[in-house]
């Protein structure tokens, strides 16, 4: 492992899930990405990156381009742009695109459709076998921009890791990155701008810090890689 940095009744409550979320709070984070909203979702992506968590879009993109294997599962497609731009071990890539949102899975199904992906529906803090995703069956399962937008705190968005896991391969590759907000350094503007976007439910990242994403990552794999780029953490971890 290498790591740098380091009264009245009360309502009835929605279901809440294996990781303690409720299926309404993962379903309205996932609501914003609109068609509309994912043709203009790269662009706004790179300037975010680049400009306000300080990272370019292109160390993300080496990072994930060295993990891929010849089979892949990508969660949270977003608009398909890694796997897009990546180029693969093979030219035919056995590819699974996962996500909660039918128009994400569909604009990435779209523009990925020389890859002939596969797509399926499902929530990734639950057993992705549940939605028919196999265990142990891919070589390479990427994480990209995920856990930032996912409710809880890095205790319950550990469940998005272990099923990562358990969809790799023994010896397989989970690769990451996300934008924290405690542990790293953040400018003024960015620290106002996590802010507005965790209190719109956007972004859940507010407690999410660089020390608990590494006892995360290192209770989760058998080793790992974790870097920082301004205020985001960038990984590559091997499942045992």
């Amino acid at each position: 492992m290498t790591t740098q940095a380091s009264e009245p009744a009360a309502a009835p409550r929605a279901p809440v899930s294996a990781s303690g979320v409720t299926p309404s709070e993962v379903a309205d984070g996932a609501a914003m990405y609109t068609r509309k909203a994912l043709r203009k979702y790269d662009t706004i992506l790179h300037l975010n990156t680049r400009w306000v968590w300080r990272c370019h879009h292109d160390e993300i993109l080496r990072r994930y381009e060295a993990a891929l294997g010849a089979a892949h599962l990508e969660i949270g497609v977003g608009s398909g742009e890694c796997p897009d731009r990546a180029r693969f071990p093979v030219e035919r890539p056995d590819l699974t695109l996962l996500d909660l949102n039918p128009y994400t899975l569909e604009f990435a199904s779209e523009r990925l459709a020389r890859y002939a992906p596969r797509a399926v529906r499902a929530n990734a803090l639950e057993p992705l076998d549940r939605a028919g995703v196999p265990a142990g069956a891919f070589d390479s399962v990427a994480v990209n921009l995920v856990l930032h937008c996912v409710p809880g705190d890095l205790t319950a968005k550990r469940a998005v890791l272990e099923n990562a896991a358990a969809a790799a391969r023994p010896g397989g590759t989970v690769v990451g990155s996300t934008v924290l907000g405690a542990g790293v350094p953040r400018t003024p503007y960015a620290r106002r701008r996590m802010r507005r976007l965790n209190e719109r439910g956007i972004f859940h990242n507010s407690a999410d810090s660089l020390g608990d994403l590494a006892k995360v990552l290192g209770r989760t794999f058998a080793d790992f890689d974790l870097e920082v780029r301004g205020c985001m953490a960038l990984f590559t971890a091997t499942t045992a």
